[in-house]
């Protein structure tokens, strides 16, 4: 944690310079969890928001909805009910059909551009891709399913074979609020292994405008002193945009500014590690 503080400061830069880059490699993976850790508390919150919202729509819609459905049922991968047509319109996002007649499907999938049909024996989704008028179909026969959808007061009651399940705003709710006990540790997991990567990799490419500082301040030092400069002096940068990210700031060019600051502390790390060598040669 001292070496995160203090790689904001030049002077402390000749204390890490010819440590192990083991070392350097250990702060620099302790450095990037604790940065994972506070981007991903930003992107939990924002998916806890998500959530709240969710499950409001859910409490306030899916009896209703459920009111508008008639009830389903398929026995050994056929269609048993209901006996009508059924159609369910959401505006040209998507469009809900059960065709028990199969006359009627070739007509149906060319009258919708996006469509859920559920035919006699087969379940078919539609979807057009972009504006270019191609079309994507995917056929999923029901085969030897046994299932039955009876929609209710407060939602839904599926029955797959022998097994019963409730799709009930309360339901719903409980398994959102499951699901939200695994939202940190994922986005923890996906960001750490993210920084992980291309932490290394910013020092390693950084490497090279490290060589050209040696060579413009006329001084000689090794890889290992170079790739520990390097790995100190990613703190500011990263620590910036990890702030401007957390804090939903946009700022163009920002790489440019990311690039602009890391160069900074390689100079003034690089500087204030040869300095005490330009002394002693004077």
């Amino acid at each position: 944690m001292f070496g995160m503080f203090g790689a904001f400061d030049p002077r402390f830069y000749p204390k890490i310079a010819k440590q192990s880059i083991g070392r350097s490699i250990g702060f620099l993976t302790v450095f990037v969890l604790i940065v994972a850790a506070c981007v991903s508390i930003k992107y939990t919150s924002v998916v806890f928001s998500g959530f709240t919202v969710a499950k409001k729509w859910v409490h306030d819609n899916i009896a209703a909805i459920a009111a508008e459905y008639p009830a389903v049922s398929v026995e050994k991968g056929v269609l048993v009910e209901p006996k009508q047509a059924f159609i369910k319109e959401y505006g040209k996002q998507l469009t809900v059909v059960i065709e028990p007649n199969p006359e009627n499907v070739r007509a149906t999938m060319d009258k919708y551009q996006n469509v859920a049909l559920l035919t006699q024996k087969e379940l078919i989704f539609k979807q057009m891709k972009d504006n270019s008028g191609a079309e994507e179909i995917k056929t999923y026969p029901t085969e030897k399913a046994t299932f039955s959808i009876a929609p209710g007061a407060s939602g839904f009651k599926l029955i797959f074979e022998q097994k019963q399940f409730e799709l009930t705003a309360q339901v719903i709710s409980r398994w959102i609020d499951i699901v939200g006990l695994f939202v940190f540790p994922v986005l923890l997991i996906i960001w750490f292994l993210v920084y992980c990567f291309t932490k290394p990799v910013h020092v390693f490419i950084f490497s090279l405008v490290s060589l050209i500082i040696t060579s413009i301040l006329k001084v000689k030092l090794s890889y290992k002193e170079l790739w520990n400069i390097g790995a100190y002096a990613l703190v500011p940068a990263t620590c910036l945009a990890a702030f401007m990210d957390i804090l939903g700031l946009r700022i163009l060019f920002f790489p440019l500014f990311y690039c602009l600051a890391y160069s900074v502390y390689l100079y003034l790390g690089i500087n204030a590690v040869s300095a005490p060598e330009s002394s002693s040669k004077a």
